[in-house]
């Protein structure tokens, strides 16, 4: 992308002002002194390209009151009753567009900012009916409307997702990528990318980093979050229809076996067993099934012959029937109160849970103080009294408690293991608890259901009838748990179908999962670092720096910044890593900073490594800390060297025409400069 020319417009009761600029493909050097107006001029463009919170800010607040409140003019205070900016831009398939967004106007808001089709500034192409965008707000980045999106699809993006600070995924936003492209005077050249706009994005620079230079990480995140995102579906799928099973069972008083409540990658639907209990036994669901059915059989033939019955035979039945309930009682009693004990043991288990839970934290709290505390050399952290310098036990018991005692890292890991040992305690506890209320749950209906039989055998035998109603009333009992049992069971098949399709997703995730490369980098990627990395020392040594052995200087791969590295047996041994930032002078931190901004550009524009960097680099006063001219000649020279790149350089050098010529003699570039302050007379 390209930009082709800025246009700031200012009216006034005493007519229009402000600036208007066209920009060389290659290299623009805008000169001005440290009160011209320079810094207004290039925050100016920042703003126009709707990047102002590399400045610090959104909105015109980041913006020098001469563009929005009022300016000096001579020896007159003008007041700007209106403002706006243009900027021209071009893309890659040479499409040119007209931003115009408003700075102080009476109708569109700072947030508005209008596309128009053509270049309007450098072609005098009408201004057409506009598209109009917004920033900032929800969406920006996303929606159609949005001038994030817009201005992503003009350059041909498609940023990538990244992960965040608080474990989701977010774009990587387009904010993000200008802080690599556009350097600002104040706070800038404090870093290799500097003034990154926080949006929660986990470790920013780094993928700013990784996304310029093409690195295919963000394929893998995008695959490794695609069954991240499958794996929790999978998750919510299994636990769903667990949930779903398990009320169907419990509302027939039948237990569920071979079966995970969590998901498992292979699943054998004939371990998948459903149980009747009654406290004592168990039995499959179809001879529960078996057993109904032979006593409705048997109930039947009892009806049958009931008329015939003598009086002696419906006593004894009602006498049988009276011990099954006694019995029921007793078994329905026992499972009540071993279900009451498993519930306060479970209580019980939970507090010393809670209880091994504290005393880690503490035993870790103190543990990082005493690590601390080594670090620091404090002598009471290392078991010495700071006085006479004798060991110290590092104990409160000595002399009360005899024999060894565990230091600090053996209790936590003890403590560690009897918390494991207490929740897998806890979880047996809770399914010993669930298989008993189904327990007690199942002889309670059976209870009732020999109470009614019972009843009903008295008032048979009380009243004489010749048809037996405590007969049909099992027998409708039974029939009914009889068709919600053949329910259950149709109900049990497809949801074991089910299961076994939720285990065979989860067997194909984690084939999937296998296969991503466990190394942050691929074989290419690491190609490519090592690019950037030779690029990076070129440009270093181009520049003149000095601060340490250029030859010895490589890129992290775990920061992807340029680190010291002492010699391999020292690095083997210590694992000694020397940040250049701490370790460079002030302006030879500022070069690297260069080498590190400019070899992104040049290792993405590498045939058979190109990366994603859009060809523009804007920097503002890059001669920091007094920089030697002839290191500024440097890096004009190589700003000029890159083809395809358009750097627009603003810089006052040291506002000494010596200095400027001997940064600048002999070099093409187009110059940019004014007499006085920026804001002038517009022309018509």
């Amino acid at each position: 992308m390209k930009i082709k020319a800025v246009k700031l417009r200012i009216s006034t009761a005493q007519g229009e002002y402000g600036f208007k600029f066209e920009f060389s493909r290659n290299l623009t050097v805008i000169r001005g002194s440290n009160s011209s107006g320079k810094s207004t001029f290039y925050n100016t463009l920042l703003y126009g390209l709707g990047m102002e919170e590399l400045i610090g800010g959104k909105g015109e607040k980041v913006l020098p009151y001469a563009v929005k409140d009022y300016f000096v003019q001579g020896e007159h205070s003008v007041t700007v009753d209106s403002s706006e900016v243009l900027v021209e831009l071009e893309n890659s398939s040479g499409r040119s567009v007209t931003l115009r967004r408003s700075i102080r106007d009476s109708v569109r808001q700072v947030k508005l900012v209008e596309i128009f089709e053509g270049a309007h500034l450098t072609e005098d192409i009408e201004l057409s009916t506009p598209q109009p965008t917004y920033l900032f707000d929800a969406g920006s980045a996303q929606k159609q409307e949005g001038y994030f999106q817009f201005l992503e699809r003009f350059m041909g993006y498609q940023l990538p997702q990244v992960p965040t600070t608080n474990g989701g995924m977010a774009k990587l936003y387009l904010q993000t990528i200008f802080a690599a492209l556009a350097v600002e005077q104040k706070r800038g050249w404090t870093d290799y990318i500097a003034n990154i706009p926080f949006f929660g994005i986990r470790d920013p620079r780094i993928r700013v980093t990784e996304f310029l230079l093409g690195l295919g990480v963000f394929e893998r995140q995008a695959k490794r979050a695609e069954l991240d995102a499958a794996s929790m579906s999978i998750d919510a799928d299994w636990r769903k229809t667990y949930d779903t099973f398990r009320q169907a069972a419990t509302a027939n008083n039948i237990l569920i076996e071979g079966l995970s409540p969590t998901p498992v990658s292979t699943l054998d639907p004939t371990t998948v067993l459903l149980l009747k209990s009654d406290g004592r036994t168990k039995i499959s669901l179809q001879e529960q099934v078996s057993k109904l059915r032979g006593e409705h059989a048997r109930l039947g033939e009892k009806a049958e012959a009931y008329g015939k019955a003598t009086g002696a035979e419906a006593l004894q039945e009602l006498e049988t029937t009276s011990a099954e309930l006694q019995r029921l009682s007793v078994l329905h009693e026992r499972a009540t109160t071993n279900l009451t004990l498993q519930k306060a043991a479970l209580d019980e288990i939970r507090l010393l849970l809670a209880a091994a839970n504290e005393d880690i934290e503490r035993n870790k709290t103190a543990q990082k103080l005493r690590n601390l505390g080594a670090q620091m050399e404090l002598e009471v952290a290392t078991d010495h009294c700071p006085t006479c310098h004798q060991e110290v036990d590092d104990t409160l018991l000595l002399g009360i408690v005899t024999g060894p005692q565990m230091d600090l890292e053996t209790n936590i890991a003890y403590l560690d293991s009897q918390r494991k040992m207490l929740q897998s305690q806890i979880n047996g506890a809770v399914e010993e608890i669930r298989q008993s209320e189904i327990a007690v749950t199942n002889i309670g209906a059976r209870l009732a259901a020999t109470h009614d039989y019972r009843n009903s055998l008295r008032g048979d035998v009380s009243t004489g009838v010749a048809e037996s109603r405590a007969i049909v009333r099992r027998q409708i009992q039974i029939e009914l748990e009889l068709s919600n049992l053949q329910a259950l069971e149709v109900q049990a098949e497809a949801l074991v179908a089910k299961f076994k399709e939720i285990a065979d997703r989860l067997a194909a995730n984690q084939v999937a999962r296998r296969a991503l490369p466990k190394d942050t980098y691929s074989s290419t990627d690491v190609a490519r670092i090592s690019l950037f990395e030779k690029n990076f020392r070129a440009n270093a040594s181009s520049f003149g720096y000095e601060s340490a052995d250029i030859a010895n200087i490589r890129i992290s791969l775990d920061t992807l910044t340029p680190i010291l590295s002492e010699l391999e047996l020292r690095e083997i041994r210590m694992k000694v890593q020397t940040s250049l930032t701490a370790d460079s002078s002030a302006s030879d931190f500022v070069r690297l900073i260069w080498s590190y901004l400019l070899a992104l550009y040049q290792t993405s524009t590498t045939r058979g490594y190109e990366g994603h960097h859009p060809g523009l680099l804007l920097m503002d006063e890059p001669g920091q800390h007094s920089m030697r001219p002839a290191s500024q000649r440097s890096l004009l020279q190589l700003l000029i060297a890159q083809k395809g790149l358009q750097a627009i350089v603003a810089a006052s050098f040291d506002e000494n025409e010596s200095v400027f010529m001997e940064a600048t003699t002999g070099l093409d570039f187009k110059l940019i400069q004014w007499e006085g302050k920026v804001i002038q007379p517009m022309v018509s």
